[in-house]
């Protein structure tokens, strides 16, 4: 938890009069929450930019936006969960489930209130980036399983075919949430993926390849939990012992799901073309190309690609959008 926050894992549940106010009249009815948390907001912070990668797809069934804030869903390591963030002068947490307490701890590696401000070697285009976006943060949701499962879907189909099949599978696989908002659900345990099995799972529109990914990575879920207390190196490594996972999906895992700084995705259809183009106007590019570009931040390439995704940058387009992802 970041220096100065104003609850703590042994603080949970305590009443924190600003949370109070910062909710307000906005109060969701239903049962009360069994956890509260409120913390400094970090100066300057983007929650709403910071955040964007949480969510897969507008229709996420598990993460819902709201003005000044979201609901999010859980499966911890203590139960499951729901919590409600509210941004203003700081950010207040409320959550409901068995694991609220656990999941209030997991606050601030979400929203990214423990990442420092962003300092890059200079470079003319990431220096104007910076300055732009001086607010973003990166997040660890902390949850490898659903990390791995949210970037396997990607796997070889547009955005727009993932996000959809990320909703049809909390929608059949996942539970109901606690709390108050009855229709989020959470994503889906190793437990019910397993369960599903190949057929179930092409039913709800995964792919054969993907289906099998999926199982490989549900049977071995407890040990790939490891990969988040693993140098990025050695975590790569562990994700990509798993058939079906390679370098792509360990680093968008990693970079997007995990926060770390290092991993660049290789193998990504468009990606070498928008750092290429971000970087040197150079409309196409190449993996080579994009790493070579990228190694003045050795060590914190994905950062780089995060500054460009947030300035929806993009290369120009020769024939019809089709973002595949790989393996």
């Amino acid at each position: 938890m970041r220096p100065g926050a104003s609850v703590d894992r042994a603080m949970v549940g305590a009443t924190h009069a600003p949370a109070e106010a910062a909710v307000g009249a906005e109060e969701a009815e239903g049962p009360a929450p069994a956890a509260t948390g409120a913390w400094p907001l970090p100066r300057p912070y983007d929650f709403l930019e910071t955040t964007r990668m949480l969510r897969v797809g507008a229709w996420d069934p598990t993460v819902r936006r709201e003005p000044g804030g979201l609901w999010r869903t859980a499966n911890t390591p203590e139960g499951v969960a729901t919590v409600r963030l509210r941004v203003g002068d700081q950010v207040c947490a409320q959550a409901w489930g068995p694991g609220a307490a656990y999941a209030i701890g997991e606050v601030p590696a979400w929203i990214g209130l423990d990442d420092p401000v962003w300092a890059l070697p200079p470079h003319p285009v990431t220096d104007r980036l910076l300055r732009r976006h001086r607010g973003l943060r990166a997040t660890d949701t902390r949850d490898v399983f659903q990390a791995l499962v949210t970037i396997v879907l990607q796997q070889l189909v547009t955005w727009q075919e993932a996000a959809l099949t990320w909703r049809r599978l909390c929608s059949a696989l996942g539970a109901p949430a606690p709390g108050p908002i009855g229709d989020l659900r959470l994503a889906p345990t190793p437990g019910a993926i397993r369960a599903a099995g190949p057929e179930g799972l092409q039913q709800l529109g995964v792919g054969f390849q993907r289906a099998r990914t999926l199982l490989a990575v549900a049977r071995a879920a407890r040990l790939l939990e490891q990969a988040k207390s693993l140098p990025t190196g050695e975590a790569s490594a562990l994700l990509q012992s798993v058939r079906g996972v390679g370098p792509w999906t360990a680093a968008v895992v990693l970079g997007a799901r995990l926060g770390r700084p290092e991993p660049v995705p290789v193998g990504d259809l468009h990606l070498p073309h928008t750092v290429s183009w971000a970087l040197a106007g150079e409309p196409r590019g190449s993996d080579a190309r994009m790493l070579e570009l990228l190694e003045p931040f050795q060590g914190l390439g994905y950062r780089v690609v995060r500054l460009i995704h947030a300035a929806r940058i993009e290369a120009p387009r020769r024939g019809p959008r089709m973002p595949l992802r790989r393996r």
